[in-house]
């Protein structure tokens, strides 16, 4: 078994195919434990429960529905191992995650390094840094550098995408809220860590294979406009901020806040401006959401 210890963990709504080839990728001499936090119709992958798999599989059964922060944080309140790998089910694990830890070990001031996705050829990784120009969040990458570290790239980012093997102690001192059910989740986890100490990477030498996607009940609750919109006026309110502005993505753009374009190439679209466009965003989500009866009643936040 690995030294040290190291489990993965994933929340699991539906998609249970994919959960299926996420758990068979993964590789039995580096993972100790996984653990899978189903907050679905857990009779429907009872079959992939009750197999015979080379690491121990422990299954947190929750109230159906109950997001992604309750799922999370149901695992790191399960945890032993001292690191956690956190994946989707839509992702499957590479031979070669144990780079994650090696770094980690040899760095002890990041709470959590990444890998990257390779998504039907391509690599994604949405890594970027985090700042506020007034009351408005700016995501945007600027000029940047790799360290050798464990004998692998390692670029420090403020946010890194979702195949990440966390310190125990860095979920601990600050985990997911568990208010959001889907949407603004991840992004919220990493500015709730601005206040923290712990540091976070990526290293692009990691590529996890993604293959998004998952069927009816699944692509409507993932795009359900109004938990989108709850979800972002709640991520708003919290944080004080009137607006989240994304002017670039370290490697793709599929993202609910997608990159704004740049005036002649160069110049990023000033803040205020971007703020206006991200209002004419969130208002077409809203009709679309009204059209649809999704509700007739969305949250609002109003400009401060």
């Amino acid at each position: 078994m690995s030294d040290p210890a190291v489990a993965l963990g994933v929340k699991v709504f539906s998609r249970t195919e994919k959960l299926e080839t996420l758990l068979e990728s993964v590789p039995g001499d580096h993972y100790e434990t996984v653990y899978v936090a189903d907050d679905g119709r857990t009779e429907e992958r009872s079959h992939l429960y009750e197999r015979a798999w080379p690491f121990a599989l422990e299954v947190i059964d929750l109230p159906y529905d109950a997001g992604l922060g309750v799922g999370r944080n149901a695992i790191v309140d399960a945890l032993s191992e001292e690191y956690l790998t956190i994946v989707d089910s839509d992702h499957e694990v590479p031979p070669n995650a144990d780079v994650l830890v090696r770094q980690l070990e040899a760095r002890p001031e990041f709470g959590g390094i990444s890998g990257l996705l390779l998504e039907h050829g391509t690599i994604q990784g949405l890594c970027h840094d985090l700042s506020e120009d007034g009351d408005v969040l700016v995501r945007e990458t600027g000029s940047k550098t790799a360290a050798i570290v464990a004998g692998y790239p390692l670029v420090a980012f403020d946010f890194v995408p979702n195949v990440a093997t966390f310190r125990r102690a860095c979920l601990e001192e600050q985990g997911w809220d568990e208010r959001y059910v889907i949407g603004r989740e991840h992004l919220d986890f990493f500015v709730a860590h601005r206040a923290t100490d712990w540091r976070f990477g990526t290293c692009p030498a990691v590529l996890f294979p993604h293959r998004p996607g998952g069927g009816g009940e699944y692509d409507s609750n993932r795009l359900d406009p109004a938990k989108l919109l709850a979800s972002k006026s709640y991520f708003r309110e919290k944080w004080g901020y009137d607006q989240v502005v994304a002017r670039e993505f370290w490697l793709g753009n599929q993202s609910v806040d997608k990159p704004l374009a740049v005036l002649d190439g160069s110049v990023p679209i000033p803040t205020w401006l971007g703020a206006k466009l991200m209002d004419v965003r969130d208002a077409r989500l809203r009709f679309e959401a009204a059209t649809a009866g999704v509700s007739d009643r969305l949250p609002v936040v109003s400009p401060r």
